[in-house]
């Protein structure tokens, strides 16, 4: 299955840049990370955790502050949806924006908003950054949170950085921001 995952998004971005170069930069304090499937690469915290899985409708990575399963509070996940036009009642961009609508509707507060923007590899990207309150069996939490979707062909990377409103500091800032650099395919996808 991971190989036939592998080899459909090897044929999804043939002729993209993104399916060419893994290489990112990788502050100090920072280590490459690689995300299992897309040969993709992240810097993660060299202290933080990673996880990673199949979802029935791609693939699902986690990096984050707090071991998973131990009620994790700051993170970074992305998720990615492939053959979203056949799983969907939506284009790529509807399905994209669809997803960001909700995350605005369910938070408190939206502090800033992008409008769709062409990226380098054919990528269009949209972002929200909120704060909002998560409700769970330990009672509610307070987060602010940056969201992201990505776009192309048939496929949606969707990215949320969530923390503690009295953890979003300029540490938090700085490390949201050197993650979201992420490369999402590698030069070995599909091998």
């Amino acid at each position: 299955m991971m190989k036939a995952l592998a080899l459909w998004l090897l044929i999804l971005t043939a002729g993209q840049a993104l399916a060419g170069d893994a290489t990112i930069a990788v502050p100090d304090g920072y280590v490459p990370q690689r995300l299992d499937v897309t040969d993709g690469a992240i810097a993660r915290p060299k202290d933080w955790y990673y996880s990673n899985g199949g979802t029935p409708s791609g693939w699902f990575w986690l990096i984050s502050k707090e071991p998973p399963g131990d009620g994790v509070h700051t993170d970074m996940r992305i998720q990615m949806f492939i053959h979203v036009s056949q799983g969907a009642k939506y284009t790529v961009e509807t399905f994209a924006q669809h997803v960001l609508a909700e995350q605005q509707q369910a938070s408190d507060k939206v502090l800033s908003a992008c409008a769709p923007t062409p990226m380098d590899g054919g990528f269009t990207r949209q972002c929200l950054e909120v704060e909002r309150t998560f409700k769970d069996a330990d009672g509610a939490r307070r987060y602010h949170a940056q969201y992201s979707a990505f776009w192309s062909g048939d496929t949606v990377f969707f990215v949320a950085f969530e923390a503690p409103p009295v953890d979003w500091n300029d540490e938090t800032k700085t490390i949201a921001v050197n993650m979201a650099a992420f490369r999402p395919f590698g030069p070995n996808l599909g091998k």
